[in-house]
């Protein structure tokens, strides 16, 4: 059983020539990614998991940051594993599928890892954070409880209703240069994600200039898709991916 405190903590292997950078989602943590981490590290590939900007401390502090600071967060990740790989592939979850989309069109990544990644969020009030945002800066309401999948989080248990304003602006942002991604991309959405809407991903696979990429569908899982039920297909798939992309270099 994995501790909260090990959960908030960010993780870093140094393997061989291929860089693996692994973003966590919105109110998250580096445990979410943690799993499927270790397990490519154990093939052998080069490993960080960063704590973004404003996580892992407190809901207010996460009020105060913006998109801006959590790409921040994983690019000073990404500048360490391409330093001493030979390339980089970006895996992210949830918000961190938006900060990889974001960093491949700045950055030299070889290929993407979109898990659950929003176009769509699934709570009708996520569209209402510019209006309410000032005046009820936290929502506050119980998540449901899954002890499996509970002992991987680190995150938080209240939104930072501000800091969604930002999240809205980084889905139009992403959304807008989709057409501008060339890389191989690999888009994996859970049938039973409560948080992002399933379309999300048939958006991404439509809209993503790649000429390569796949669209994989996991039916017993929910949003949390590196830990849920479907994981160790994930994580074969992940690294099948990543096979493709060393092949084709």
């Amino acid at each position: 059983m994995q501790t909260r405190e090990r959960n908030r903590e960010a993780y870093s292997h140094q393997g061989g020539k291929i860089g693996v950078l692994l973003i966590h989602g919105f109110t998250g943590s580096p445990g979410e990614m943690r799993p499927l981490a270790e397990y490519l590290a154990q093939q052998g590939y080069s490993i960080e998991v960063p704590i973004l900007s404003g996580h892992c401390t407190s809901v207010h502090e996460m009020n105060e940051t913006t998109y801006s600071d959590w790409v921040q967060s994983a690019y000073d990740a990404y500048n360490v594993l391409d330093v001493r790989t030979e390339r980089v592939i970006l895996v992210g979850h949830s918000m961190g599928g938006l900060i990889a989309f974001y960093l491949a069109n700045r950055y030299h990544a070889a290929g993407i890892v979109s898990m659950c990644t929003p176009m769509y969020l699934a709570h009708f009030g996520a569209r209402l954070a510019p209006l309410v945002s000032w005046f009820y800066p936290i929502h506050k309401a119980p998540r449901p409880r899954n002890t499996e999948i509970m002992q991987y989080l680190g995150g938080y248990e209240e939104t930072p209703v501000r800091a969604v304003k930002s999240l809205n602006r980084l889905i139009r942002f992403v959304r807008d240069e989709l057409n501008e991604i060339h890389i191989p991309v690999l888009v994996q959405q859970a049938r039973k994600d409560l948080t992002v809407l399933p379309e999300s991903a048939e958006f991404i696979y439509e809209h993503l200039g790649s000429t390569i990429k796949d669209l994989k569908w996991y039916e017993r899982s929910g949003h949390m898709l590196s830990i849920d039920t479907d994981r160790k297909e994930v994580w074969g798939d992940v690294l099948s991916f990543i096979h493709q992309i060393e092949e084709a270099f």
